[in-house]
């Protein structure tokens, strides 16, 4: 593995860290500041919630099947043979697993083992898509959450 294929694999961890609803406030700051993303959490944070975490469904789900109109079932258990065949375990309840942060922390997985079909497959399917349906979704008035979200598809399309 090279330094560059380390290097965005732990980018990806901290993509997972920065829309993980249930990282610490401390944890999904400094994977802001490692990301570098626009404003600190701090400033944001009022932005983060209201885009990505209040409603039903918020205004840009984090949530795969409910973001590009899929069927849930299907995607979680879609989700889940993908963690299998990554050996990732699937511990943290807390999160579906078609959740844009376990996704994130599968395409860490993937870049680490250098396996380019499971990075091809996991943008090209979820990802980008995902990508492609949040920008839309984000008005004008949410600048530094639109820049978080181009930056994110800057990130998978330099894979």
């Amino acid at each position: 593995m090279t330094l560059e294929d380390r290097a965005a694999a732990l980018c990806f961890v901290a993509w997972a860290r920065a829309f993980s609803p249930v990282a610490s406030k401390d944890v999904r700051a400094d994977a802001w500041k490692a990301l570098e993303l626009p404003r600190s959490f701090g400033d944001a944070e009022g932005d983060y919630w209201a885009t990505f975490q209040v409603g039903s469904p918020p205004p840009v789900p984090l949530v795969f099947h409910a973001a590009l109109g899929m069927e849930g079932s299907h995607t979680r258990e879609e989700w889940m043979r993908v963690l299998q065949f990554l050996g990732l375990k699937w511990q943290d309840a807390a999160l579906p697993p078609d959740h844009l942060a376990p996704a994130c922390e599968a395409l860490a997985t993937a870049i680490d083992r250098e396996d380019t079909v499971m990075i091809g497959e996991l943008c090209e399917r979820y990802l980008l898509p995902w990508c492609a349906q949040a920008i839309p979704r984000l008005a004008e008035g949410s600048q530094p959450m639109r820049e978080l979200v181009e930056r994110f598809e800057s990130d998978l399309k330099a894979l």
